[in-house]
């Protein structure tokens, strides 16, 4: 986009700073508010493939996007992404797709990243890659690779390029960073390259000063469906729904840099806000240019499309027919004569402001959003008489990454998404047609509220940089349809599947009228029945022991395997025990409970991981045993931990189950045995400070088991810190893939009803037998669970009870079931708890007989991903 020259004068030297203050709560009032009105899909084009005709016949240099975001896992970094190649079909082989050179193209090809920090629209800091080619074997080789590929300098790499970067300053003074440094190479296939993540790894190099550069390939992290351009899909909203780039791959060159390497004057709190794009140039000409998503498409006509790509930021005002196209764009015409929805008046002041000069409440071009957030006019630094608008992706250093973000970024209330730089979640094609439509002036146009259908990427995000996900490797011959994500849990309201007490329980639900004999094994058949149905991986049971003869142990486990050498909980004489309990289901849809001890069994059903989620559930497998009495067994470290003693156990790449790198939680049965005394165990991803929160109570005497959803750290442990001398048994029940939209928690309080004023949760009330206590768990504490979360997971524990009782925990709204969760006997009981979120965000809490209650949650299911049976 460009701007007028006959635009008014430069802006005045007032400044605000960005805040949720009166001028931030404005803007959100303009333009926010979620997507939720029923609607169709929107016209838009890709972010830039293809999207001119010369550029389209030279994909080597053609740029299709750029990102620029606060690093989450570094925030004192910021990230900057930009991708070249359009539409790489991953078995595109043999020669697969290499970045130009000049043995590959017939001329020299640069690729850059430029950043402004004062306003001017000429770069102020140009980063850039040279690459060159080379091949071991090009006489008697065809392939690409002789053999499978484990390594960057892996002989059996036939073809592979290294690259020279540089930085040039302002005043074109240029510093080699890094000389003939190895970018990780296309991927071949699962037989060539089994392990992308390890080249990927090598191909990351540290900079100097500080930060790191990756090149190599990733899959296209853009998501659209491209049936635009058939009359707007289809011209009535029929071809939707369907991510074009799925499958596709690119080339990335991801670069992460010191806030303070970008800033004007090197000082990101006073000059928080800078301008990127990236640029290919072959023999010192600019052929590719990209900046903020959809221009080049959307607004240049056809005849200037090439013209474009050859512009520089701060020569955009001297070509008027674009500029005219800016104040009057075609596509909102266009969505007017096939739909029916009014186009904005002209002249856009709206987009003039967005996308050429930056977001800032005083910016002097009549712009009609009065907040400071992302133009360069915020910073304090810059002399306004220099300022020149400009097409460019603009960035506010300052705003903090989102602990919820919102793929709808400012629009959805969420100032660290697009436009203030671009996240690799930001759903930009809803975005940036809402703007076009003029959703800024006028608020969000209800009848495009859909979008084009495709919300997100078909592969998770990383955690840790260089964020894209790995590139793929299946054939990508057609388009699919994206399907309705399937449900990760569906939580049910507590419901019974299993009673075999014979007391006052004849005709109940589950009812056996059989008590269990020391050895025994209850087969339960749950797919196909309780609303369970056939093809269900795993279910969520809440499993009691009552009547026990004696010590001992009960184990869940699918029919159809071995019993394992784990335990689910362990009941004792006299002791109502209980836990919550992950367990796979066999073909037929049957759980298996062993019991070593004669026991009454009573089992509910929480909620079940249908077909087609991502959770994995496992076997039990041992991961941790410190008692020295077991020496040899999986796990076994032969040392009891102390009091105050925080023990790191590795839970991703070991054992049987071998838990991918990527895994966002596991799902750990964690016991405690030879406990010294009271207190209480608190698991937690390590690298993140202990929590005030608990996981498990022990108790001198008693072998104590509760099931863990513990967030898993970026290096795959968990920490399990014990306050008193305890030992300690692991055993891992299942995991939460990257691709799960599951929500991992760094355990947080939400119920505190002890005397503990000013904690959080805090209420100062013991319930009494027969009170229900409602907790809202949404928009709560340092998590701000979603209102819209369906189901979250609650450590839920009883503290100085009156005498014996149970705890029911259900949605507000709904009527109390006749099951429980936890069983209290006057100790302090704990259990973890899979509890559907009623009305207005509440989980409600029932308590038999009087007795504190204290409740950390754990993680959450969001929106759209949970299911309502029960």
């Amino acid at each position: 986009m460009l701007f007028s020259p006959s635009s008014p004068s430069p802006v005045r030297k007032r400044r605000q700073r960005l805040k949720r203050g009166v001028a931030a709560t404005a803007f959100l009032a303009l333009v926010g508010g979620a997507f939720a009105t029923d609607g169709g899909p929107v016209p838009a084009g890709a972010s830039s493939h293809r999207e001119a005709p010369m550029i389209a016949g030279d994909p080597r240099a053609d740029n299709t996007d750029v990102y620029a975001f606060v690093s989450p896992d570094s925030p004192d970094f910021v990230t900057i992404i930009s991708n070249w190649i359009p539409f790489e079909e991953p078995n595109g082989g043999p020669n697969f797709y290499d970045w130009a050179d000049s043995t590959n193209s017939g001329s020299t090809t640069k690729y850059s990243i430029k950043v402004d920090s004062n306003g001017d629209a000429r770069p102020d800091l140009t980063y850039s890659w040279v690459f060159t080619t080379h091949r071991r074997d090009a006489n008697d080789q065809f392939l690409y690779n002789t053999g499978v590929i484990t390594s960057l300098t892996d002989p059996d790499l036939n073809v592979y390029q290294t690259y020279t970067m540089t930085v040039t300053d302002g005043n074109g003074a240029t510093t080699t960073l890094l000389t003939d440094k190895q970018a990780a190479p296309s991927i071949v296939g699962p037989a060539s390259t089994p392990d992308y993540s390890v080249l990927r790894n090598q191909a990351t190099y540290d900079l100097p000063g500080g930060g790191k550069t990756y090149a190599g390939q990733a899959d296209d992290p853009f998501f659209l469906d491209l049936r635009v351009f058939d009359l707007l899909y289809g011209g009535n909203l029929s071809e939707a729904g369907q991510d074009t780039l799925a499958g596709y791959n690119v080339n990335t060159i991801a670069l992460q840099l010191p806030k303070s390497a970008l800033a004007l004057n090197g000082n990101a709190t006073r000059n928080p806000a800078i301008g990127i794009w990236s640029t290919t140039d072959r023999n010192g000409v600019q052929v590719s240019r990209l900046g903020n998503p959809l221009v080049n498409e959307a607004v240049v006509p056809l005849a200037l499309k090439d013209a474009f790509n050859g512009l520089r930021p701060q020569d955009d005002a001297g070509v008027q027919a674009v500029v005219d196209k800016v104040n009057d764009p075609t596509l909102p015409k266009v969505v007017q004569a096939v739909y029916g929805i009014p186009a904005p008046a002209a002249p856009r002041t709206d987009l003039f402001e967005i996308f050429l000069t930056g977001i800032a409440a005083n910016n002097g071009f009549n712009g009609p959003v009065h907040a400071d957030l992302n133009s360069q006019l915020v910073n304090a630094d810059v002399n306004p008489a220099n300022f020149r608008p400009s097409e460019m992706l603009r960035l506010n250093m300052n705003v903090a990454p989102a602990a919820n973000p919102s793929r709808l970024g400012v629009l959805g209330g969420d100032f660290a998404g697009f436009p203030n730089g671009r996240r690799l979640t930001d759903d930009v094609v809803d975005i940036a047609v809402q703007a076009l439509e003029g959703a800024v002036t006028n608020g969000i146009v209800a009848p495009l509220a859909k979008g084009d259908n495709v919300d997100r990427n078909d592969h998770a995000f990383g955690a840790t940089f260089p964020y894209v996900a790995l590139p793929n490797v299946a054939a990508v011959n057609t388009g699919v349809a994206q399907p309705p994500r399937a449900p990760e849990l569906v939580s049910t309201n507590p419901q019974r599947v299993l009673e075999t007490r014979t007391d006052q329980t004849g005709g109940q639900v589950g009812y056996t009228g059989t008590k269990p004999a020391a050895g025994s094994v209850v087969k339960l058949q749950i797919g196909g029945v309780a609303g369970v149905p056939t093809g269900t991986k795993s279910v969520l049971l809440n499993v009691t022991a009552v009547n026990s003869a004696g010590d001992g142990f009960v184990t869940v486990y699918a029919c159809d395997a071995a019993q394992p050498t784990a335990s689910s909980f362990n009941p004792s004489a006299g002791v109502v025990t209980q836990n919550l309990v992950s367990a796979p289901l066999a073909a037929d849809g049957s759980v298996c409970l062993f019991t070593s001890q004669s026991t009454d069994l009573v089992a509910d059903l929480a909620g079940f991981h249908p077909a087609g989620s991502s959770y994995v559930p496992t076997a039990p497998e041992r991961l941790l045993e410190t008692r020295t009495t077991v020496g040899g067994q999986v796990g076994y470290t032969g040392a009891m931990p102390t009091g105050g003693q925080t023990i790191t156990l590795k839970v991703t790449g070991t054992g049987t189950a071998q838990v991918p790198a990527t895994a966002k939680a596991v799902f750990l049965n964690v016991t405690a045995v030879n406990s010294a005394g009271p207190g209480f165990v608190t698991v937690y991803p390590c690298g993140s400070t202990q929590p005030l929160a608990s996981n498990e109570n022990i108790v001198a005497g008693q072998v104590r088991a509760n099931l863990v959803a513990a967030k898993v750290a970026s290096d795959g442990t968990v920490c399990l810190y014990t306050s008193r001398s305890t030992d300690l048994v692991a055993d891992l029940e299942g995991y939460e893939p990257a691709t799960s939209n599951y929500v991992p928690l760094v355990p947080e309080r939400v119920l505190e009803t002890r005397f503990a004023a000013g904690q959080v949760g805090y209420s100062g009330l013991t319930p009494t037998g027969g009170q229900t206590v409602e907790v809202k768990v949404t928009g709560f504490g340092t998590s701000n669970i979603p209102a819209t979360a369906a189901s979250v997971l609650l450590n839920v524990t009883a503290v100085g009870a009156t005498g014996p009782g149970f705890a029911t925990v259900f949605p507000c709204g709904s009527a109390r079931p006749t099951t429980s969760n936890l069983n209290y006997n006057g100790d302090i009981t704990t259990n973890l708890v899979s509890a559907k979120v009623g009305d207005g965000g509440r989980v409600c809490i029932y308590t038999s007989a009087s007795t504190n209650l204290v409740a950390d949650v754990s993680g959450y299911y969001p929106d759209g991903t949970i299911g309502t049976a029960g």
